[in-house]
Order: C-alpha cells, then structure tokens, then sequence
C-alpha cells in the first residue's frame, strides 16, 4: 500500500536557536545542556524548564538513522528504505517549547524560537518538497503575529498550523472571538490546524526530575491525554467554533482512537439529557458528528483503536508513525501496518494509510 505519515517528528539540531538567536536572550535562550541536578542529559532548556529527550536520539540511532532527525537526505533516505511516500513534520524540542509560552514572561522567545524554528523546516523541507511537508509552529498568545506567521508558512508549503493544545495559561479559551482571524485566516488558506499533545497547560512528564515531581507524573500524563478532548468540546464544538467556520478543519495528533466512543456519547449527553442544566449554544449538529464529519484522528498503532473505525467513520482517521518518538513506528511499517490493518477492508486500509491524509494535507 501507498503510505503517508500524518505525523512524524524532527529532531532540531541542538545549537539551533543559539546560532539564530545569538546573544538576543541571554542565559534564557533555548538550548540543549548535557546535564542537569547532576543527572547526565541531554535536556532541553527552555526558561526554567528542562526536558528529557534522549529517548528520541535512540529510537533513530536504532533505526540505523541517526541523522534522519535532522538531515534531510537521511530523511528521504529512510522514508525510501521502509516505504513511506511522504511525511507531516512537527517538531521534537518545539513541543517544549510551546509548552513554555505558559510563562508570561518567555512568550516573545517562544515566538522568535518558533518563527527560527519555521525557517529551518522551510530549508529542511526544501530538499524534497513532495516527501516532507511542513507543520508550522505557531503560538496563539499574540493572533495578529499567530496569523501573519500562519500566512508566511503558507506561502513556504507548509500544509498545517500546529498550535497550543490549549491556551497558554492566562490566556482566553479558544473560543472566545479573539482567535477568530486566526479561524479565518486558516479556513481561507484551507489548512487544517493540528492539536499536538504536550503543547498546551498541562505539566510536561519528561520535564519531572525530583521525587515530589515523579508523584505526580502518572496524573501529568493522564492530564496530558484528556486536554485535547476537553478543548475540542468546550471550544470547537460546544463552543461553535467549527459552526461559525464552517470549512474549519481540525487534527488530532497522538490521541489515537480507542477513547473515541465513550467521549462521543458523553458530549451527545451534554447536548440532550442534561442540555437543562446548564446554558449551551445551539449547535447545527449532533454533538458527536463534529468528531465525525469536522475533526480528523490520529492513529499510530493503538489495535484495540482499530476497532472504533467502524463507528466513527474510516474517512476521518489518519495514520501517522510519530517517528522517531517514544512509540514510533519505524524500520518495520509496511509489516506494521499490515497487521495493524488486517481486520479493514482494502478500502479502509487505502484511506488509512494515505488517502485521508493527501486529501487533508493537499500532498499530490
């Protein structure tokens, strides 16, 4: 079958934002350090934060691909060796860092470290612009630079805005009217925005270094999969942002399927038996027909997953290998696939694997 990752990851190079940034932010420039509390690294830093990313390194390093992170022939390379047609890129440290427009005073280097960050993906992508396909990094505390930065990716090929999984902290929801332009503007350019976990209010698991933090880390991760859900019922639909942009388009990525069912009959019931206590909008649909007409799905290789296709419609799934991450898919994904598909017909294998993905993303 024809394969296209609907989302895969960079691996930025280490110096790349002290080499763009120079001296600009001094000791808070965001960079890699080979320690940190006496704990060999490497770690990402980021203001005050340091985030563990080893495991990525080794995940590619296996593959037989160290460079293919951050080296675009690499890249292409190992896309040929395991028959992948084309990928949608997000970032490794720029999940981090998006993460940190949470504090208020970091959010001007988290929008120079992303507008960097957009620029060394435009010439990383420029290798082979049909095989690698760009996912803009734009923080939404400032919508008139998140949308003069959506329409210069635009312009660079890039196929997607990967914005905060939720507002930075102190910011309002999104769906408040200030972030209508940005609605606007992405309907416009017909690009789907992606939510991408790790990126909203939620504390990041792999930023925790101290017992005190290790206890909480089972509820960080919990937290970490349950904010998407909740932002795309209290904003996307419940609060009628998809219904006042009609052509809107919104992605997922890494929530997989399995959780799908219960949360669609919760939102149905918060829309019929309990709409009488408390004051919802109107809504033009079912509640859950936005997750299946509106909102696409990313799946990696979650099989008990597999099974929710059926109810939610194979047309809004996409298939991504989240290489070279924690549970990527990497030198065995057609024999992958194959097993993870085994139970579809061929035309939901089809769609799956490329067919949703090229519709959405426009990739030829």
């Amino acid at each position: 079958m024809r394969i296209i990752s609907a989302d895969s990851h960079t691996l930025e190079p280490p110096d790349l934002w002290l080499r763009a940034l120079g001296d600009k932010f001094g000791d808070e420039t965001p960079r890699v350090v080979e320690s940190h509390r006496g704990v060999s690294g490497p770690f990402f830093f980021t203001g005050k934060q340091y985030a563990r990313f080893e495991e990525q390194q080794e995940k590619a390093a296996r593959a037989g691909t160290p460079d293919a992170g951050h080296d675009p022939a690499a890249r292409v390379s190992f896309q040929q060796r395991v028959g992948v047609s084309a990928e949608i890129l997000y970032p490794t440290l720029g999940l981090s860092l998006m993460h940190s427009s949470n504090r208020d005073d970091y959010r001007d280097i988290v929008r120079e470290a992303s507008r960097v960050y957009n620029d060394w993906l435009y010439e990383f992508c420029s290798h082979d612009p049909a095989r690698l396909i760009g996912a803009a990094m734009i923080p939404m505390d400032d919508v008139p630079w998140a949308v003069a930065e959506l329409e210069r990716t635009a312009k660079m090929g890039f196929r997607t805005p990967m914005i905060h999984a939720a507002p930075p902290s102190g910011s309002p929801p999104y769906r408040d009217p200030v972030y209508d332009p940005f609605w606007s503007a992405a309907q416009a350019l017909e690009l789907p925005v992606t939510l991408h976990i790790v990126t909203g209010r939620v504390p990041d698991p792999m930023a925790c270094h101290t017992p005190a933090e290790w206890e909480q880390g089972p509820d960080m991760f919990l937290d970490t999969w349950e904010e998407i859900p909740h932002v795309l019922a209290s904003d996307f639909i419940f609060g009628t942002i998809l219904d006042r942009f009609p052509r809107l388009s919104i992605v997922t990525a890494e929530l997989e399927l399995s959780w799908l069912p219960n949360f669609m009959r919760r939102i149905d019931m918060v829309q019929g038996v309990y709409s009488n206590r408390v004051q919802l909008p109107p809504l033009e649909m079912k509640a859950s027909d936005y997750l299946k007409t509106r909102i696409w799905h990313g799946l990696i290789d979650e099989r008990e997953g597999v099974g929710v296709v059926k109810e939610l419609g194979s047309q809004q799934v996409v298939w991504g290998s989240d290489f070279p991450h924690s549970i990527s898919v990497g030198i065995d994904t057609e024999k992958t696939l194959s097993e993870l598909f085994s139970d579809l017909t061929a035309d939901e294998r089809t769609r799956l694997a490329y067919a949703n993905s090229a519709s959405l993303f426009g990739i030829g």
